[in-house]
């Protein structure tokens, strides 16, 4: 049964982004591969579908849901999180699996079609000291992606970094967690702020 912990664990994984077990053989691109701009809109998309709290859902298990896309086909979601404890310090990790098949989205002014090669994992590691005075923030969003345009396919390869880093809102109540890597052939970086922290007074 998840406390009060692991349900902060799981919002701060919601509020992010989703390694991958080995696929087939990447395809080959017809027409020009995604531009950075077009690779973060497909990231952005797929992330739209996990933090979207009134998404249908339509099929799924103890542990998974299989959600509607917003255009047409489906993405299976599955999560996991683990609290390990010592001494006055607590570890959740918190994994994840998206693996959209035929899920078709619009970001960016772009329609993409999307399938899993097998599919996308995060893993997010929270560690918490003492009753929230201190807490840390690490993981990855790893895997890769087959997507489809009107009039172009490839794949996308997902290879991404996740840390936390300073506040720059000046607030204090909050952190700002970075997403550096590499997203369908394209060095990335990616700041999402307003992760609340649940020490704000640290």
């Amino acid at each position: 049964m998840f406390n009060r912990r692991s349900v902060t664990a799981v919002l701060l994984a919601g509020a992010l982004a989703s390694g991958c077990s080995e696929g087939p053989t990447e395809p080959p691109t017809t027409g020009e591969p995604l531009s950075a701009a077009e690779s973060v809109a497909l990231f952005e998309a797929m992330r739209a579908i996990h933090n979207d709290t009134a998404a249908t859902i339509i099929g799924g298990s103890e542990n998974s849901m299989v959600l509607a896309c917003p255009l047409g086909g489906q993405v299976t979601l599955t999560m996991s999180v683990v609290e390990e404890s010592v001494a006055d310090t607590a570890t959740l990790t918190a994994n994840s699996t998206a693996s959209p098949s035929g899920c078709q989205l619009s970001s960016g002014g772009t329609r993409f079609t999307v399938d899993g090669r097998p599919s996308v994992r995060e893993r997010i590691v929270t560690t918490f000291v003492g009753f929230f005075e201190a807490f840390t923030l690490e993981g990855s969003v790893t895997g890769a992606l087959d997507w489809q345009t009107d009039r172009r396919s490839g794949s996308c390869d997902i290879d991404l970094t996740l840390s936390e880093a300073p506040d720059s809102s000046g607030t204090g109540s909050s952190v700002a967690v970075i997403l550096a890597g590499t997203l369908c052939g394209h060095e990335t970086r990616l700041e999402r702020e307003g992760v609340v922290d649940p020490d704000p007074s640290g």
